[in-house]
């Protein structure tokens, strides 16, 4: 899989970068997709990746190298997990879902945008080791995993600006669900009555008011 880096402005203390596939299949017309994502570095690596970009530097496919890889740990087959090498420095990297999706938009003249992809997935790229919220291989305990449910470590609690902080959990609440306590009892119940009723040789009833209930209650 190959990976053409296009040229992106990148804002705040996160760079956008896309990757481009350019494999021709064996059979039909070849097919160009383009995917993107934002990647995030720390501060240093961040202002020099911007600069680079800014000048337009002719040797950032040389600079930049990213790759891809499954996690271990799960069974699906998504990229989840990579490295992240720029110029000096060598950074672990993890690929999170972003709790909405944002349209990216190139312009020629700086006046008329047309946009390019949806962007709904975060690099995360840190220095040293891996990151430490990995689940114990060893643990006796092992739950069952739905494969097409992701993962919560790849869940990003947060949003690309300071007010989307923790909105996955303030906006995104859990859907409410009608708890039926004992349905078949109460079910059974009332169709007792109703044939009671129904062999009684007499029925009475009257209607009485809450007031009057209440009076009674009090004398």
């Amino acid at each position: 899989m190959s990976k053409k880096f296009g040229k992106k402005n990148p804002g705040g203390g996160h760079n956008s970068n896309s990757f481009r596939m350019s494999e021709k299949p064996l059979d039909g017309p070849p097919v160009e997709l383009e995917n993107q994502f934002v990647l995030r570095l720390p501060s240093e690596p961040s202002l020099a990746l911007r600069e680079a970009i800014k000048s337009g530097a002719s040797n950032l496919k040389e600079r930049l190298f990213i790759q891809l890889e499954p996690d271990k740990s799960s069974n699906t087959q998504y990229l989840r997990r990579g490295h992240v090498q720029f110029d000096g420095w060598n950074f672990t990297s993890r690929l999170v879902d972003l709790p909405t999706i944002m349209e990216s938009h190139k312009t020629i003249d700086n006046k008329t945008f047309y946009k390019t992809a949806d962007i709904c997935q975060l690099l995360i790229c840190k220095e040293g080791e891996d990151f430490d919220d990995e689940e114990d291989a060893n643990s006796p305990v092992k739950k069952k995993k739905d494969p097409n449910k992701v993962d919560k470590k790849y869940l990003y609690p947060h949003g690309i600006g300071p007010p989307l902080k923790n909105c996955r959990k303030r906006r995104f609440r859990k859907t409410l669900r009608k708890k039926y306590v004992e349905a078949p009892e109460i079910e059974k119940e009332v169709k007792r009555l109703l044939r009671v009723d129904n062999e009684a040789v007499s029925v009475k009833w009257e209607v009485i008011t809450e007031e009057e209930l209440n009076a009674n209650k009090g004398g």
